[in-house]
């Protein structure tokens, strides 16, 4: 699952590489380009020891999750639930940078084109560009593929991270197939195939196993890979990245490893310094190569909606909450309010970590309601149930855990 974030995350830095250096997207340059690359990935970069395998125990969980995405697979290729976003700027944008051969920033600047969201990342239309270029043309079909491998990979870092929490096998299975079933609901009924909401739930549900497993180098390297990805999908995941990073920077510091080798040497110190550097740029340098030149480029063509962002306003803090409120009531059938088991991942050790991350970016959110210059009632109602999907299948599956373990071992959290 990591190792296809690396492969789009690697795919979104070359694209960025072919056109800072001024070549087209086309397939003589961009294929052997790729070979390169994925060549010199398999030479230099380690396998990782913990990469997870195709299942030999697939339970009634998994069969109900195939079940779940099969359907919404059917319905997204039938384009029936595209979303509205695929055709007013996701998709827009990818068959307007296969055509122009790359990103093509002249058209995201121009001043009527502020509908295309043109600040936003590039990955998902870059996605969408390269599908085009392999197939010869754009077809709506193809490119909701996206989304359902998004959603298959979502259920697969939702399943490794029950296992690796060592979450009894009923309790696995029961959560693996209904958060699918869950998903799959809101994936159909709210019209979701084609946006880049999905990349955001992966990347934080990818982020899981390391974040519930004691802080070391190897967790360093994939939560900076997760960030990196996030942070490469859309203006949300940028907060998302950078939240993720600062956690995982923050464990780090209070594991405080490795310890000195002798007392009184200057071996330990040098060692906790190295294993220090080497972790920071695991967190930071995925995160900074994705979000620089993002936002040099933002910065470069006044890419920034005016409209984003304004004067904090803490007297709509009461209609925005009531907005929210009713947004729980008529999304998710009722999933949603499973937000409000945030408190409980709080109170067990291992989950700490994920609240935190899931807490700074619902403050992000609440921030942007509270501040946006349009009408914050009119934008919650329009937005708040996909920014829900971000965020729930994670805290879900760590109430799971949270839930599961305190009745094994009632005596400890």
């Amino acid at each position: 699952m990591l190792d296809s974030l690396a492969g789009w995350v690697g795919l979104h830095l070359l694209l960025t590489a072919l056109g800072l250096a001024g070549l087209p997207w086309r397939l003589p340059v961009v294929l052997p380009a790729l070979a390169a690359a994925v060549a010199l990935a398999w030479r230099w970069l380690p396998a990782p020891a913990d990469r997870t395998r195709l299942p030999s125990d697939v339970g009634w969980g998994e069969l109900a999750a195939l079940a779940a995405l099969a359907i919404f697979t059917v319905f997204a290729l039938s384009t029936w639930i595209a979303t509205p976003d695929f055709i007013y700027h996701w998709g827009l944008k990818g068959r307007r940078f296969h055509l122009a051969g790359g990103v093509d920033y002249r058209y995201l600047g121009a001043t009527w084109n502020w509908v295309v969201h043109p600040d936003y990342p590039n990955l998902l239309p870059e996605l969408y560009a390269v599908t085009a270029l392999a197939a010869g043309r754009f077809d709506e079909p193809a490119m909701m593929l996206w989304s359902a491998a998004a959603f298959a990979l979502l259920l697969a870092a939702m399943r490794e991270a029950l296992r690796r929490a060592e979450t009894s096998r009923f309790a696995a299975q029961a959560a693996l197939g209904a958060l699918a079933m869950a998903l799959a609901a809101y994936g159909i009924g709210g019209q979701s195939a084609g946006g880049a909401d999905w990349l955001i739930a992966l990347a934080l549900a990818a982020a899981l196993p390391p974040l519930l497993a004691p802080a070391g180098l190897r967790g360093a390297a994939q939560v900076g890979l997760a960030a990196a990805f996030a942070a490469a999908s859309k203006v949300e995941g940028v907060p998302l990245g950078a939240g993720l990073a600062a956690v995982y920077a923050a464990r780090l510091w209070l594991a405080r490893t490795p310890a000195p080798a002798r007392p009184g040497s200057e071996e330990g110190g040098g060692r906790r310094q190295g294993f220090a550097a080497r972790a920071a740029a695991a967190l930071a340098l995925p995160l900074l190569a994705v979000a620089a030149p993002w936002l040099a480029a933002v910065w470069r063509y006044h890419l920034f909606g005016a409209y984003n962002s304004g004067p904090l306003a803490p007297e709509r803090l009461p209609r925005v909450l009531a907005a929210i409120a009713a947004s729980l009531q008529g999304s998710w059938c009722g999933f949603a309010y499973g937000l409000l088991l945030l408190p409980l991942l709080a109170l067990d050790r291992r989950l700490r970590p994920l609240a935190a991350v899931v807490a700074l970016q619902l403050l992000f959110y609440l921030y942007v309601y509270l501040s946006v210059r349009v009408d914050p009632v009119a934008l919650v109602a329009a937005s708040f149930s996909r920014l829900v999907l971000h965020v729930l299948p994670a805290v879900l599956v760590g109430a799971v855990i949270a839930l599961d373990g305190r009745r094994s071992d009632p005596g400890g959290a």
